[in-house]
This record gives structure tokens, C-alpha cells and sequence, in this order.
């Protein structure tokens, strides 16, 4: 039986290696100084989800080896899907925590419209806000009318950011710069969502007052346990695509 070295990442990494310990793999966590100990006891090495690439391992790992990487996973549709279900959780429950409102009768909008902006709409609407959603293809805006939430065009948001409650950003590149953060009323709340360099002007936002939650690894933070599970069953997949067998 193949033995798995899980170097550590977040809250969910202790937890992955305990999943796979109780479906009977040898598998140990390694703290991320450990990658040569990792290497050198484990058949098959998992890095972090964020924060260590493949290129980390360089001159550690040997042919025989297989090394499984926090894009080997985040590549993949099947893992992403899942791994925005507590993403979004996570940013609801931000939400809830940090307004001084409720989300019913709350005006929201969502910047993008993938996977983690397609549930917040869901999941907005269900709670009864009143929802908004930029993007840029037509297909998602037909999506959005068919679904009861508003739409708008990212490229033209100027001049339509003034009543918003609360703002949920998933775009990886800056769409609320200083010019369009002084457009939001002083209520407001914004919640970036995306990898670096986020979508916001966090300096800007923060000059004209705003709070602004640049949340970041939800789902190891929020919900560990079903994070665990989507890369127990994700790296099985993986590994059995590899013809690796456990």
C-alpha cells in the first residue's frame, strides 16, 4: 500500500490526512519546512490547496513518485463546483455576521457570474435579498433574467453602484477601483472573494471609509470537515486517473 505524505496547509489539511487514515491509507502530515521529510517517507506527496506549487518540490521528489498539487486540484471542475459550495457559506455567513441589516430586503450584487457567483445569486435570492449580478457574456445575463436577478455589465458598472447593501466580488482583477468605491453609500459592505490581486482597491476603500472583508480560503476556514471530504474524494479520482492504485 502506497504511503501518503500530506504537507500541511489550513484547517482542512489535518483533517484530509485523518479521512484518509480512517478509509485504511498510511498517510501523515507534514508542516510545510517538512517537504523533504514529506518526500522522503511518502509514495505519493499532497501539497496545500494554496500556497506551494509543484515547482516547490523540485529536486525532492523521484521518479517512482507521484506529487499532487494544490492546482492539480483547483484545475479541476468537479472540485472547484464543490469547493464553492463553502465558499459561499462562508461569505453568507460574513455577511450576516458584519451588516447592520438583514440579507432579506438587502440590495446585493454579485461581480461575475462563474461557479461561486452563480450560487451566491441562488443562495441571495432564497434569503430574500434583492439581487444584482455584473458579468460580461450574454448567455449569463439571459441566466440572470430567467433566474429573477438583475443584471449588469462589469464594463459599465459606472454610475450604478449607489444603493447596494452589500457587494460580493469574484473577479481576480480590479473592478471596484477608487473611482467607482466612491460611488457606494457609507452602509455599504464589501466582500472580496477572489485570489490575489483581488478585485478591489482595498487602500482606496478604506480611504473613503468603507469595510471591506478580503475573505480568502473560506472553506478551510468555514466548513474544514466538507472540505476535507471534496479532496479525499477528489484525490481518489486523481489518483485513479494517474493508474495509481491504493
Amino acid at each position: 500500500m502506497p504511503k501518503i505524505s500530506v504537507i500541511q496547509g489550513d484547517a482542512r489539511s489535518g483533517r484530509f490526512c485523518n479521512l484518509l487514515c480512517e478509509d485504511g491509507r498510511e498517510a501523515r502530515i507534514f508542516a510545510p519546512g517538512e517537504k523533504a521529510e514529506a518526500s522522503a517517507w511518502g509514495d505519493i506527496v499532497v501539497l496545500p490547496i494554496k500556497g506551494m506549487d509543484s515547482e516547490s518540490m523540485n529536486g525532492l521528489m523521484t521518479d517512482g513518485q507521484v506529487l499532487v498539487s494544490g492546482e492539480d486540484f483547483l484545475s479541476r471542475d468537479d472540485f472547484a463546483i464543490l469547493n464553492a459550495i463553502p465558499t459561499v457559506e462562508g461569505a453568507l455567513e460574513l455577511a450576516l455576521r458584519e451588516m447592520p441589516v438583514t440579507l432579506h430586503g438587502a440590495q446585493a450584487l454579485v461581480i461575475g457570474y462563474g461557479r461561486i457567483g452563480k450560487l451566491l445569486c441562488r443562495h441571495l435570492s432564497g434569503l430574500g435579498a434583492i439581487v444584482a449580478c455584473a458579468a460580461r457574456r450574454d448567455p449569463h445575463f439571459a441566466w440572470m433574467k430567467a433566474l429573477g436577478v438583475r443584471p449588469l455589465h462589469t464594463l459599465r458598472l459606472d454610475g450604478a453602484l449607489g444603493g447596494f447593501d452589500v457587494i460580493f466580488n469574484t473577479v481576480p482583477h480590479l473592478v471596484l477601483p477608487y473611482a467607482r468605491l466612491r460611488e457606494l453609500p457609507s452602509r455599504c459592505l464589501l466582500i472580496d472573494l477572489a485570489s490575489c490581486p483581488g478585485g478591489i482597491d482595498f487602500k482606496a476603500a478604506e480611504r473613503l471609509g468603507l469595510r471591506c472583508e478580503w475573505a480568502l480560503s473560506l472553506p478551510g476556514k468555514y466548513a474544514p470537515v466538507s472540505a476535507a471530504i471534496y479532496m479525499r474524494d477528489t484525490l481518489y479520482r486523481i489518483l485513479e486517473e494517474r493508474g495509481v492504485n491504493l
